[in-house]
């Protein structure tokens, strides 16, 4: 890392620095995302949760308002206090790891998580393409893979230990721009062609929480939200299918939740992952809006924006690094973008 940048780094963390940011986080909130918690004894690879404990104790050190979901929607609307910052937090897919590692973190800063469960994986129906995926190429003995996905034939020179994960991504990416019935015909494929069974059910490392452990979790202070039921790219499903993923998952968690957020998650959640169509299943499901995986903050003008507005909340990631914790929250992360379009306003026109 370049001299500057350690210096900046360093300065994001110096007490006040950050806070003098804040005028720029008016109307705005940030909505951090995960996913899995690292587990040793289960192999699970994920977020150090030593790594979420630290970020929780730098937001409550430094006085940031943690809010639920459900209260940041409501803000945004325009009900209740103006938001000045606030900070959510959302975790995706229902893993057993969120439930067990995760939720007794956020119990302990009492802090409010809203998890989005794939209802179909918690009901032991399914789990994952991507965990199945993933499985594929950690299993398999194969020294070279060569599988149709779609139009195109993708190869992999597969070697022992290093970069499987690198060549998992490409293959889940790769299903994600094909139609979901082409998505797991190829996967069926690329078992065959590894010579790797797929176990009816989630494996260890792979397994989903139960609905038991939702319940705990909720309990707990943790809420939750459906991710549909089996996690397709919802904008290469059929209408009949998108419709039936988003309602009945909602279905299927009013039938187990206790108290269930109306607010969906799109899976993948780019906004070429869903649509206008999308949008008006769920509104008619009666969702009040939803989150996706586009980059950004959440705003009040872009929320009361049109009818879509509160369908369209962007996420940040949660980061390991404490520094960019810092920048997101703070209002520096903005600041940039206000820096960067003004640069970019400026430039001369040839």
């Amino acid at each position: 890392m370049q001299f500057g940048k350690r210096a900046y780094y360093r300065l994001l963390l110096m007490p006040g620095l950050a806070s003098s940011f804040r005028y720029a986080q008016r109307d705005r909130a940030t909505i951090f995302m995960l996913h899995r918690f690292r587990d040793v004894e289960s192999r699970v690879e994920g977020l150090d949760p030593s790594h979420l404990r630290r970020g929780l104790e730098y937001l409550r050190r430094n006085r940031y308002e943690l809010v639920s979901l459900a209260e940041l929607f409501e803000r945004l609307a325009g009900n209740g206090p103006k938001l000045r910052g606030a900070v959510a937090f959302t975790v995706d897919d229902g893993h057993l790891d969120q439930a067990e590692i995760g939720a007794p973190i956020f119990s302990a800063f009492d802090c409010p998580v809203t998890t989005f469960v794939t209802t179909g994986f918690l009901d032991g129906d399914l789990w994952p393409w991507f965990d199945k995926v993933a499985y594929i190429f950690s299993k398999t003995r194969r020294k070279s893979l060569s599988v149709r996905l779609g139009e195109t034939t993708v190869q992999y020179n597969v070697s022992p230990k290093s970069g499987r994960s690198a060549m998992s991504e490409d293959f889940a990416q790769r299903c994600k721009r094909v139609a979901d019935d082409e998505k797991n015909r190829a996967i069926a494929r690329l078992a065959r062609e590894a010579e790797v069974d797929l176990p009816d059910t989630a494996p260890p490392g792979y397994a989903p929480m139960t609905w038991d452990h939702l319940r705990a979790c909720e309990r707990r202070g943790m809420t939750f939200g459906p991710h549909s039921v089996s996690h397709p790219i919802l904008s290469r499903t059929r209408p009949e299918q998108a419709a039936w993923e988003i309602t009945h998952s909602w279905r299927r968690l009013r039938e187990e939740a206790q108290n269930p957020v109306p607010i969906f998650c799109f899976p993948n959640g780019s906004y070429v992952d869903f649509g206008a169509r999308e949008i008006a299943i769920a509104r008619e499901a009666g969702f009040v809006g939803a989150v996706t995986a586009e980059f950004g903050h959440a705003d009040v003008a872009s929320f009361q924006r049109g009818s879509d507005g509160p369908f369209k909340l962007k996420r940040v990631p949660f980061p390991e690094e404490l520094y960019f914790v810092a920048q997101y929250v703070s209002g520096i992360e903005r600041f940039k973008q206000i820096v960067r379009g003004l640069a970019s306003s400026a430039q001369p026109l040839r």
